[in-house]
């Protein structure tokens, strides 16, 4: 239907007060290690001693044998160096203004700080799922659950030398079966610590899915036949129905999640003892710690935005240049991700 001028001239169009995301995808493997990080609160690194070997010296003895009475050096550092990622929010002094009053859909400060606290943990998502640690790049759930054919430094140290200091890693794993998540289970299990946590991609979860479909048992049970309501519809919890498919899956009593920002192939399993997000926070005047400014709909659920602010997440207050009739602030995330035990994390890539 087209109104005519009689009514367009009189007649405001409705525009819903909302803003709805299109591009920011689900990271529930983000969201895990940045809700629980670690404090680093100052220094210029962040290290801490690994063992490495075990020792030679000493053993079984005799009634009056000399003891041994020799060291052994089998511990070293791990070093850790300082990450940071940014994005601005910049805003013109005139659009604020014209974005004041009556003629105001939504507040266009708020807006813009969300939209790029979003797109910020899109860039942490990539961080933790693709960094090399090398120059500007984060460390890495990528090269901590790996070995030397792949990255073949870890924390400053060679992995060549301190070969303790590995994960698991399956190159070119071809087609997903039970057996070879048993392998990769079995691979990253020490003592009773096993995987609390895996993350891989939506496609790879059904994979799974489906190899667990012959094994379910089904229960039916019925009493009567289902009942539309007055309108036609079938009311929740029809008395016979039936369902197929998971909405949760575990291996071993490990949850795997689907994150969508995992790369294509890949299934990580991690273990939250041993790798983690260790946030840094600015210490200023001008800095603040940050949280998304709305709580809205308009965001899918399960995706960053109106999550609770983290340490490591901060914001500089708006600054305005000199020379400029404008205002520009930075969303800031500060830290590194950090395992102090990769032996407990694997990666199988390649995965179909």
């Amino acid at each position: 239907m087209i109104f005519n001028t009689a009514v367009t001239t009189t007649t405001r169009e409705f525009i819903l007060p909302k803003v709805y995301d299109q591009v920011t995808t689900g990271t529930p493997g983000l969201m895990t290690f940045l809700s629980k990080p670690k404090e680093w609160n100052s220094g210029t690194s962040y290290k801490f001693a690994i063992k490495y070997q075990d020792t030679t010296n000493g053993g079984n003895m005799g009634i009056a044998d000399r003891l041994d009475t020799s060291r052994e050096n089998v511990r070293v550092q791990a070093e850790f160096n300082l990450k940071a990622a940014n994005k601005p929010v910049v805003v013109a002094i005139a659009e604020t203004t014209a974005n004041m009053g009556d003629e105001q859909i939504v507040n266009l400060l708020d807006t813009e700080f969300d939209s790029q606290a979003q797109s910020l943990m899109n860039l942490m998502a990539q961080n933790l799922y693709t960094g090399n640690g090398t120059g500007n790049d984060w460390d890495s759930l990528a090269n901590c659950a790996s070995d030397s054919t792949l990255f073949a430094t870890y924390g400053n140290l060679s992995r060549s030398t301190y070969s303790a200091f590995e994960g698991y890693y399956l190159a070119s794993a071809g087609a997903l079966t039970l057996a070879k998540l048993a392998t990769a289970d079995d691979a990253t299990t020490v003592g009773v610590d096993s995987p609390d946590a895996a993350f891989t991609t939506k496609a790879i979860w059904s994979t799974y899915e489906s190899l667990l479909t012959p094994s379910v048992r089904a229960n039916f049970s019925t009493s009567g036949y289902p009942r539309m309501n007055a309108w036609g519809g079938v009311p929740a919890g029809p008395s016979n129905g039936g369902s197929q498919g998971f909405v949760y899956l575990t291996f071993r009593g490990t949850p795997i999640a689907k994150d969508e920002q995992v790369p294509s192939g890949k299934f990580f399993l991690t273990n939250s003892k041993a790798f983690g997000f260790v946030g840094f926070n600015y210490q200023d005047e001008t800095i603040v710690t940050a949280n998304f400014k709305q709580t809205s709909d308009a965001t899918p659920s399960g995706v960053p935005g109106n999550v609770k602010s983290t340490r490591g997440f901060q914001f500089r207050k708006m600054m305005a240049p000199v020379d400029q009739l404008t205002k520009v602030g930075y969303l800031i995330y500060a830290g590194n991700f950090v395992g102090t035990n990769p032996r407990l994390t694997g990666t199988m890539s390649g995965v179909s």
